[in-house]
């Protein structure tokens, strides 16, 4: 392990009498294990009376965990979360210019890409190459278009909303993770999705009213005759025990039709009969006036995905309230939007998000929970009291707001056994 202390960089915010100087340092240690943790803080202007504001780790495979810490202000919780702050940039200019003295000074195998991902970088910094000469990208790891927005706000709406008293609702941004293939049993796992990750900013707006769920599955009417249910068991037999089986399955299938007499040698006379000649069962329907029972039954298809929509009206009492009501619209809007890859080849899945309801800052166990969700739409009404009214800067007093999500996977029977029997759960 080796650690290392940044030069203290200078950050402004505001403007006019709002104009503030921040200090700001970081300490970068290699660990063992291959991974950058990172440390930043807010000091004096001699990088003295350090308060850590965030910590961030990178593992050997890319992935960042951050969290910031309470003594963060709003502000700084703001600009750590939008990676094109001056306070983001000046954090990952910080451990990269720690990076070489690091790297020479330790024995950890600490690789460059991880270096640059914990500076804020894609992490993309050399590509795999296979014999026969062609370059392998996971979907993964393709890049996205340079400036493509990685992080948001924090916001609150109403200002002085008390979420510790009141009851909310929370909308974390999280970045898309796609299913782990399996090639053992051709399967998905969603494993990926579960890991712990940091998240791109998040909206909290008062519990909405009409809340509701449904949960279904798809079943549907199948049928399968005699003749049918004959001939899946032949080829049921060929493909698990071998041809020579299946012939004298096919050969007991004859026996038992030519030992037969009465209607079931009618039924299947006929019925060949007609398959030979392109007419189907009719033939079997006009000369007897009866059908081969089809053995009607409800099967199941398989699960159904869940959706769930909200409405907020947006209503600002203050230049300031205004301007949080714009940046919700944003997070929103631009949270949901496909993002291109750096060479416009491919397009990547948007950022998805994870719906919480919340009684005094905990899961609300009387409401369902809400798995991983798509933001499918983002609707804005601009004029919901039904007439065009804005403030002197021109910002519209009302907004409307309504989105639709979609779940990303479907609710399983033991999807149920992480909650005991006095939570709704899913």
């Amino acid at each position: 392990m080796a650690s290392k202390t940044s030069d203290v960089s200078v950050v402004t915010s505001g403007t006019g009498r709002n104009k503030r100087t921040d200090y700001y340092k970081t300490d970068v240690t290699t660990l063992a294990d291959g991974s950058v943790k990172t440390e930043t803080f807010r000091t004096d202007a001699n990088g003295n009376d350090s308060v850590k504001i965030r910590e961030s780790t990178t593992d050997k495979d890319g992935k960042t965990t951050t969290e910031l810490t309470s003594n963060a202000r709003e502000a700084e919780k703001r600009a750590l979360d939008d990676p094109n702050s001056q306070l983001s940039t000046s954090v990952n200019e910080q451990v990269s210019s720690v990076k070489d003295e690091l790297k020479e000074n330790t024995v950890d195998p600490v690789s460059d890409q991880t270096f640059d991902k914990a500076s804020g970088g894609s992490g993309n910094t050399a590509e795999t190459t296979d014999q026969s000469g062609t370059t392998e990208i996971s979907p993964s790891d393709i890049p996205t278009f340079e400036g493509t927005r990685g992080g948001f706000y924090d916001e609150v709406y109403p200002e002085d909303l008390r979420s510790d008293d009141q009851d909310v609702v929370k909308f974390t941004m999280l970045e898309y993770v796609p299913q782990d293939f399996n090639t053992q049993n051709y399967g998905f796992s969603n494993e990926a999705r579960l890991n712990a990750r940091s998240s791109l900013g998040s909206v909290i707006l008062p519990a909405p009213g009409g809340l509701q769920d449904s949960n279904s599955v798809e079943w549907s009417g199948q049928k399968m005759n005699a003749l049918e249910a004959a001939g899946a068991a032949l080829a049921l037999t060929g493909i698990q025990e071998g041809f020579s089986n299946m012939f004298q399955e096919a050969q007991n299938i004859a026996n038992t039709i030519s030992s037969n007499a009465g209607e079931t040698k009618t039924a299947i006379a006929n019925a060949f009969a007609g398959a030979a000649v392109g007419v189907g069962g009719q033939l079997l329907t006009r000369t007897t006036g009866a059908v081969i029972n089809p053995n009607m039954e409800l099967l199941f298809q398989g699960p159904a995905l869940r959706q769930f929509s909200f409405q907020f009206k947006l209503s600002a009492r203050s230049k300031e309230e205004s301007a949080r009501i714009v940046r919700i619209l944003r997070f929103f809007k631009q949270g949901s939007a496909p993002q291109k890859s750096s060479s416009n080849l491919f397009l990547k899945s948007p950022n998805t998000f994870r719906i919480q309801y919340l009684h005094k800052n905990e899961d609300n166990k009387f409401i369902n929970r809400i798995k991983e969700c798509a933001l499918q739409s983002v609707a804005v009404n601009y004029t919901p009291e039904g007439n065009y009214a804005t403030f002197d800067d021109g910002a519209m007093v009302s907004y409307e707001l309504t989105l639709a999500f979609s779940e990303l996977e479907p609710i399983f029977n033991d999807d149920y056994n992480e909650f005991d029997d006095t939570n709704i759960g899913y």
